[in-house]
C-alpha cells in the first residue's frame, strides 16, 4: 500500500546518501525520469530534516502532480515529517553538489558538511584551508562574524542595507528546475543600490582573492567580522582612560626584537610558508646574540616549532623527490621545483631536479619530433587519399559522359529508325495516290493526297521528309520512264518545281534550268504517264 502524501524532494543510491533527486512534475518528464534512473534506486534520506531512511518510489499521477510516495507506508518503522517539505528543503544538497562540480574543474577538492539544523547552510573545507559557507536558512540570521574564507547567502536570505554598503557586495545562490527532475543552481553579486546579476557557476572564477564575477572583479576583500561590527548604527559611547604604562614601556614592547621574530614566525607557520626559512634563520641569530634566559626560552620553543615544520618540509621535499625518480610527470616535476627552492634544501636535490627537467625536455622533443612527424604521414595520406578521390570521380564523370553519349546516341538512331519507317508506310499511300493521278491525267498536292488517303501527317512533311518519301518512291522508276512524281511538281509553283529538281538530282536526272522549260517536261511527263 502507498501513502498518498506529497515528497518531491529525496536522494539517490542509499539512506544516508547525499545525491539529490527531484520529482518532476508532469507525467511526460516523470516517464523521462523513470527511464534515466530505471536502475538507481530512490530514498528518504537522512540528510533531509526529519528524513526517515525509508525507500521511495515516484506516483504518476494526471489530477495532481507527480510525487515521490514511500514503500509499505503502513505505519512502521521511523515516522517521516517530510511531507509538509517543499523542493528547497533539498537546497542544501542540491548547493553540495554544484559546489563540488565546480571545485572540480579548478582542480579542488573539499570535506562537505552540513551544521544543525540540516538544510540551513552547508560548510564546505577546502583542503587548502579555505572555507565556504552557504547559509540557507532566510529565518536565521547571517553569522557574518563566522571565520569562513567567503559567505555566499541562499535563496530570500535577507542582508542588512548598511552592512551590503560596507562590505560592497554579498555573493547570492538560487536554484532553477530542470525539465526531466533535478534543480541547476545561479550564482549572482548583490551591489548596493543595483540589486543582484546572476550568471551560470561556471562563469564564476576562483581567486587568491576570492570569488569572482563579472559584477565584482577582483579586489580588497573587507574581513566578514569587520564588516559585521561596522553594520549597526553608530552609537556614542564615553571611554574612560586609565594610564597604567609609560609611552616609553609601551614603545620598549613594541619594539621587542624577539617578539617580533616570533610572531612573524608564526604569522608565516599559519599564512606564508615561504617566509618560515628566513624566520627560523632570524630565531637563530637572535639565540646566539640573546642571552637572557627568558627570551632564550621562548626562541627555543619558536625555533623547535620552525625546526618540526621544516624538517616536515625536508621529509616531503624528499617523497615528492622519490616519486619523481620513480615516476616522472610534469605536475611533480613542477612541485619539485618549487620546493627544491627552499634554502635548505642540499645541491643533490637541485641537481636531480635539474636532471629531471633535462629528461623531459628531451621527451617532450621526442615526442613533438614523433607528434610532427604522424601529422606529415596523416597530411600525405590524406592528400593520397584527396587524389584518388579525385581521380575516381573524373572517372565516374568520364563514365557518365560516354554513357550518357551512347544513350543520346541509341535514342536518335531509335528516333531516325522510327521516322524512316513512318516514311516508308507513307510512301505505299503516296506511291499509289501519284499512280491514279498519273492514270486519270490530272496533277495533285499533298495536302489532296492526304485528305484522300487519310494521313493528315502528309500535309505537315518537312521538304526533306517530302525529298526522302519521294526519293525512296522514283528509286525504281527505269531511267527512260518518267517520273510520277511529275503529278506533283505539274502544278508549277515554285515550291513543287525546287522539291522537283532536288528528287531528279538524287537520281541523277537532267531537268532544265528554265522553270517554263520545267513545266513543259512535266506536262510531257504528265502524258506520257496516262499513256502507259
Amino acid at each position: 500500500m502507498m501513502d498518498r502524501r506529497l515528497i518531491q524532494t529525496a536522494v539517490f543510491g542509499s539512506s544516508d546518501s547525499d545525491e539529490p533527486a527531484l520529482c518532476p512534475e508532469t507525467v511526460e518528464e516523470l516517464d523521462a525520469f523513470r527511464l534515466e534512473y530505471e536502475n538507481t534506486t530512490i530514498w528518504c534520506g537522512t540528510k533531509f530534516e526529519g528524513g526517515c531512511g525509508r525507500r521511495l518510489t515516484t506516483r504518476r499521477c494526471t489530477d495532481k502532480i507527480c510525487h515521490f510516495a514511500h514503500y509499505g507506508a503502513d505505519g512502521g518503522g521511523q515516522p517521516c515529517t517530510r511531507t509538509t517539505k517543499g523542493k528547497d528543503s533539498a537546497d542544501h544538497l542540491f548547493a553540495k553538489a554544484h559546489l563540488a562540480s565546480w571545485l572540480r574543474a579548478h582542480d579542488l577538492t573539499a570535506e562537505f558538511t552540513y551544521p544543525e539544523p540540516l538544510g540551513s547552510a552547508v560548510r564546505a573545507q577546502l583542503d587548502d584551508g579555505r572555507t565556504f559557507l552557504l547559509h540557507l536558512d532566510r529565518n536565521r540570521s547571517v553569522a557574518w562574524d563566522d571565520d569562513a574564507w567567503e559567505l555566499i547567502l541562499g535563496p530570500g536570505v535577507p542582508v542588512v542595507a548598511s552592512l551590503l554598503e560596507r562590505r560592497g557586495y554579498v555573493h547570492r545562490i538560487r536554484f532553477e528546475d530542470r525539465p526531466g527532475g533535478g534543480r541547476v543552481m545561479r550564482f549572482g553579486t548583490e551591489l548596493p543600490g543595483r540589486g543582484t546579476t546572476w550568471e551560470n557557476l561556471d562563469e564564476v572564477t576562483l581567486t587568491s582573492q576570492g570569488l569572482t564575477t563579472s559584477d565584482r572583479p577582483d579586489g580588497v576583500r573587507i574581513p566578514l567580522a569587520e564588516a559585521s561590527r561596522t553594520s549597526g548604527p553608530a552609537e556614542r559611547s564615553i571611554v574612560t582612560v586609565t594610564p597604567s604604562r609609560s609611552r616609553a614601556a609601551v614603545t620598549a614592547r613594541q619594539d621587542d626584537p624577539v617578539k617580533r621574530a616570533v610572531m612573524h614566525l608564526d604569522r608565516a607557520l599559519r599564512e606564508q610558508s615561504d617566509q618560515i626559512h628566513s624566520a627560523v634563520n632570524t630565531i637563530r641569530r637572535l639565540l646566539e646574540a640573546d642571552q637572557t634566559p627568558e627570551n632564550i626560552a621562548r626562541l627555543r620553543l619558536a625555533l623547535g616549532r620552525g625546526q618540526v615544520w621544516t624538517e616536515q618540509r625536508a621529509g616531503h621535499r624528499r617523497a615528492v623527490l622519490d616519486q619523481l625518480k620513480a615516476r616522472p610527470t610534469p605536475a611533480l616535476l613542477l612541485k619539485a621545483e618549487h620546493l627544491v627552492q627552499d634554502p635548505d634544501s642540499p645541491p643533490e636535490e637541485r641537481e636531480a631536479v635539474r636532471a629531471a627537467r633535462e629528461r623531459q625536455a628531451a621527451q617532450q622533443r621526442v615526442l613533438a619530433e614523433e607528434r610532427a612527424a604522424r601529422a606529415r604521414e596523416l597530411a600525405d595520406g590524406q592528400r593520397r587519399r584527396e587524389t584518388e578521390r579525385h581521380l575516381r570521380e573524373a572517372e565516374r564523370r568520364s563514365q557518365a559522359e560516354q554513357d550518357l553519349a551512347g544513350r543520346r546516341r541509341q535514342a536518335e538512331a531509335a528516333e531516325r529508325q522510327a521516322h524512316a519507317e513512318k516514311l516508308a508506310y507513307l510512301a505505299l499511300f503516296v506511291s499509289g495516290a501519284l499512280k491514279k493521278a498519273a492514270r486519270e491525267g490530272r496533277t495533285t498536292t499533298w495536302e489532296e493526297i492526304a485528305e484522300k488517303t487519310g494521313q493528315r501527317q502528309l500535309a505537315r512533311l518537312t521538304h526533306q521528309d517530302k525529298l526522302s518519301l519521294l526519293e525512296t518512291i522514283e528509286k525504281h522508276t527505269l531511267s527512260g520512264s518518267p517520273l510520277r512524281s511529275a503529278v506533283l511538281a505539274a502544278a508549277g509553283t515554285g515550291e513543287a518545281l525546287h522539291l522537283h529538281r532536288e528528287v531528279s538530282h538524287l537520281l541523277q536526272r537532267d531537268v532544265p534550268d528554265d522553270d517554263s522549260d520545267l513545266v513543259l517536261q512535266l506536262t510531257a511527263d504528265c502524258v506520257r504517264l496516262r499513256r502507259q
